[in-house]
């Protein structure tokens, strides 16, 4: 038997007894309904990340710990980048960024989903949303988990993907706060063609 049909088992057992999620059985509900979903797109898993990158955009699933996170809850934030775009460091990123502060764009999983996705200021602080799964049941949790999925998969995939450059340095431009990371990323997308 396998490492994830064993957790089902468990979690199967563990819901005869009791109505509401424990830790693990959150996490096998998120492996299957978004990990997996995600995977297919091509997002890789880094710790607890989940991102996809490409020559042209970076899109990151971050689940934040320390003082955003809270007991039987996580916190998270979905963020997006053109890859060229200098970090913290003003340099371009090899790879995935790791810190959600490397990513113009940030919004909340399931609250931004019918929202216009637009740059928002999020410089210092950031909005992040809290999936509540302790003393929820199951199902509630799992059609959470599927619409995360399916709004990055439906809506904000496709959108990152074709995001042209000259719309985000203008969306930069005109509803930032001239931050210095702001000033560099306009800098960035002015280099580019077609920006």
């Amino acid at each position: 038997m396998g490492a994830i049909a064993k957790r089902i088992a468990r979690r199967e057992a563990s819901n005869r007894a009791s109505a509401f999620m424990d830790k693990e059985a959150f996490e096998t509900l998120f492996e299957e309904h978004v990990t997996s979903r995600l995977a297919r797109l091509g997002f890789v898993s880094k710790g607890k990340a989940l991102s996809l990158s490409s020559e042209q955009v970076t899109i990151a699933l971050f689940r934040l710990g320390g003082r955003m996170s809270a007991s039987g809850s996580i916190s998270h934030i979905l963020c997006f980048r053109h890859s060229f775009l200098r970090d913290r460091t003003e340099a371009v990123p090899t790879g995935v960024p790791p810190e959600v502060f490397d990513y113009p764009y940030k919004f909340r999983p399931l609250e931004d989903a019918d929202r216009e996705l637009v740059y928002r200021p999020q410089n210092l602080n950031y909005d992040f949303e809290r999936l509540q799964w302790e003393s929820t049941d199951e199902s509630s949790v799992r059609r959470k988990l599927d619409r995360i999925a399916a709004h990055i998969e439906n809506r904000f995939l496709p959108w990152a993907k074709t995001l042209p450059l000259a719309t985000a340095k203008s969306e930069i431009e005109q509803f930032g706060e001239d931050a210095w990371c702001e000033r560099m990323w306009i800098e960035d997308y002015a280099a580019r063609p077609y920006a």
